[in-house]
């Protein structure tokens, strides 16, 4: 059996460079909870759990959701709503829908991006196409959301 090449926003990226961006988009989401849920095409169930768990996560932590962004989901239902969006992120046919795509992600996540050292997206394989997209979202910020 031949194995299909992995895309992303159309373009022909490693597994490990797929499965990063993925990994990047999440980030992003969880950041951006609660801000971004009206913004998330995944299931009732899904975004009712990203915001319980991100309800749960502020009253445990100051830094709220942002301190738990690094962490598995609680539940499968939060990962299923984490994997709906970065799907819908990793489907984009091309370079200006994933921007059109990131820039909610971005635009709710910078806000409490500034409080995380270092930055965990600097050690992740991203590929080009993805890098490309979140600088044309947050201009020179890019690498430091």
């Amino acid at each position: 059996m031949r194995r299909q090449p992995a895309l992303f926003a159309g373009q022909v990226v490693s597994a490990g460079q797929w499965f990063a961006a993925l990994k990047a988009t999440a980030m992003l989401v969880r950041l951006g909870v609660p801000e971004v849920l009206p913004l998330l095409d995944a299931t009732a169930d899904g975004l009712g759990a990203l915001a319980a768990e991100a309800a749960a996560g502020r009253r445990r932590n100051r830094a709220g959701p942002a301190g738990r962004f690094g962490m598995a989901p609680r539940t499968a239902l939060v990962a299923a709503g984490l994997l709906a969006v970065a799907l819908k992120v990793a489907a984009a046919e091309g370079e200006s829908a994933l921007v059109a795509r990131l820039m909610p992600l971005a635009g709710a996540a910078r806000i409490r991006w500034k409080e995380r050292r270092p930055d965990p997206l600097t050690r992740m394989d991203l590929p080009a196409v993805f890098t490309a997209a979140l600088e044309a979202v947050l201009g020179g910020q890019a690498r430091r959301l």
